[in-house]
Parts: structure tokens; sequence; C-alpha cells
């Protein structure tokens, strides 16, 4: 497991920022895709779970979720959102729970860290052994021509308050259809302020909480790059996570060998065409009992039949 220790580093952060921000909109998704084909008391598994705010919404509307995640960090806190769900500190290319779930999906382009496409087709593998016959994977990528428009060096998001500051820098690099994604944090360090200090500290709180506001998103981003100035007290953390950006051709080509029916590749609103301003949301099913035995029928009258 020692691929995901970098990820126990900003677990708190994602948990009380990104992990609730993103967490709506995918509910959304989720309800519209997935849900309607999942039974009553079904069973569902958030694969790379983060945090786990999507795993509470659905226990409360009564299935068993599981939630898994290499980051042990990560599982702790979705232990505490969703403590009623089953959870999993496991590797997403290697998880062993066969024919368990009536549903399966990972949100929030967890799928792009897997660097290589044959990671990727071992992660759909793992899927389609977990999922009941009939079962549903719904999962998102950002795709290479989303990331080459939006991932170009500058600052995207960001938070700021008394106690603590983040932002996030994406890169890409179309040549070799991999990126990253920075995360510097600032923490707040409990010290014994001097008296100018104390003097400046509501101004500035009443500044950053100002900048909070989404109008000035700008302003709070250029700040945060120069806060190692302004709070020179305060901790300095950077984290750098890798990505890849896997081609949507490769992406169904993976699903079709690992035996995945393609349903739909929409964005998260629901349109069908994907442009480079939406990820692209992938909606699967395994097949049926009935339509496996007609393919494995199909494909021994193939080998069969001389030629």
């Amino acid at each position: 497991m020692t691929r995901y220790a970098d990820y126990d580093n900003w677990a708190w952060l994602y948990n009380q920022t990104m992990g609730p921000e993103y967490s709506q909109p995918q509910l959304d998704l989720l309800k519209r895709v997935l849900l309607p084909y999942i039974p009553c008391n079904g069973e569902i598994l958030d694969l790379c779970c983060g945090t786990g705010q999507l795993i509470q919404p659905l226990v409360e509307r009564g299935y068993k979720v599981s939630g898994l995640d290499g980051s042990e960090d990560m599982i702790s806190y979705a232990r505490k959102n969703a403590p009623q769900a089953t959870y999993y500190v496991e590797d997403a290319r290697t998880f062993d729970l066969e024919n368990r779930f009536d549903g399966v999906f990972s949100t929030s382009a967890s799928l792009n860290h897997l660097m290589s496409i044959e990671d990727l087709t071992q992660v759909f593998e793992r899927v389609y052994n977990a999922l009941k016959p009939g079962g549903m994977f719904v999962f998102d990528l950002n795709h290479p021509s989303q990331l080459e428009r939006w991932w170009q060096g500058q600052p995207t998001e960001g938070e700021l308050n008394a106690y603590y500051a983040w932002m996030i820098i994406p890169h890409y690099d179309a040549s070799s259809a991999t990126g990253d994604f920075q995360v510097t944090i600032f923490q707040a360090l409990n010290r014994s302020l001097g008296l100018f200090d104390k003097l400046l500290l509501p101004l500035k709180r009443l500044v950053y909480r100002l900048l909070s506001r989404p109008r000035f998103v700008g302003l709070r981003l250029k700040l945060i790059q120069k806060l190692n100035k302004i709070e020179p007290h305060w901790k300095c953390k950077e984290l750098v996570y890798p990505v890849k950006g896997h081609s949507l051709d490769s992406v169904k080509e993976a699903l079709d060998k690992t035996g995945f029916q393609t349903v739909s590749i929409q964005t998260i609103d629901g349109r069908l065409e994907i442009d480079n301003n939406h990820s692209a949301h992938f909606v699967c099913a395994k097949p049926t009992l009935i339509k496996q035995s007609q393919a494995q029928r199909s494909h021994s009258v193939a080998t069969t039949t001389p030629t």
C-alpha cells in the first residue's frame, strides 16, 4: 500500500473541502444513471471512495454500501462520515470481492491516477468480477482534450481562512498524455503572537473572510500564492499527484475487452456530446447470465468452425 501513502497527507483537507463540494453533483448523476437499476437493499461499492461523502446519502436510502480506497487516512474519515458502511483498504487493481455488488461507481476522476491503460484494465477486470450479472458500473475520467485546455499550470481553485489555506495547480503535457496536480497547503501553527500580530489578526480575518466569496476567486488565488510572505509562520506543504490522460477510445476498448457493455458516455448533466469543457462519464453494464452464455457459445462456434 505504499503507493497510496501520499494520499494520507491531504485526507483531512479533502474531507472538509473538496469531498463535500464535489459530492452533490456526483450524487445527482448517480440518482439518474445508477440508482434506478439497483434493487431495494441492493449492494453498492464506492471504488476509490476517498472520505466517503457519497456513501452516507446512499445508506440513508436503504442501500448496503461498501467503500474501498488505498489510503488508510481517507478510509478513516469515511468511517466517521458513514459509520454503517463496510470499508476496505485495498488497491483498486487487485481487490477481490467476487459477485457481490449490484452497482459499482468511481467518481471525481479517481481513475485518472492509474498511469497506464494496463492498470486501468486491471481495475475494470476487478470491478467486472465484483459485480453480479447485470450489475452497473459508473465512473468518470478527465480526458486528454479537457486536460489540455484546463490544466495549464495556473491555480484553478483554493480556499483561505484564518486557520488554513490551500490551492491546486494542475499541469498537463499533451505530448506524453501525462500531468499532475500540485496541492499547496498552509496551516496556522499554535504559537504565542506578538503585539503587532495580535493587532493585525482581526484585519487579516476580515480580509480572508471577504476573499472567500466566489466573486473574489481571482484575488484569493493570487493572495494564496504569496501567503508564505503574508503568513511566514504558517506551515507550508506541497503535494504532487500524477495523472494520465487516457483517450476515450482506449478506455472503450479496455471495457469491451473486459466484457462490459458500454451503455453511454456522457457529461455529468447527461449530454452525449463530450467536449473539452467536461469530464467523460461512462455508464456500463455487466451482461446478464443469459447474454454471457450466448457470447460464450458464439465464441465456441467461432473457434471450432473449420475454415
